[in-house]
């Protein structure tokens, strides 16, 4: 009988995780709160990521532009 609460709860839960170059997604939808959208979204950055409009040294600037050249 708990095994049976237990899959009974998971079937209104969900997870689905997306990830592309930048960062990683967490989406966690509950369907026993709404059935509309997710309940919490998760973003996880990756190591290197420049949020857009930070400002960079001119050394961060140089080193990007060596690695996009090939170091020519």
């Amino acid at each position: 009988m708990i095994s049976d609460k237990k899959n009974e709860l998971n079937s209104f839960k969900r997870e689905i995780i997306y990830e592309d170059d930048d960062c990683i997604s967490i989406w966690r939808y509950n369907s026993k709160i709404t059935s509309f959208g997710p309940v919490d979204v998760e973003y996880k950055y990756k190591r290197g990521y420049v949020f857009p409009g930070t400002k960079q040294s001119l050394g961060q600037l140089v080193k990007k532009q060596r690695k996009t050249k090939g170091g020519h």
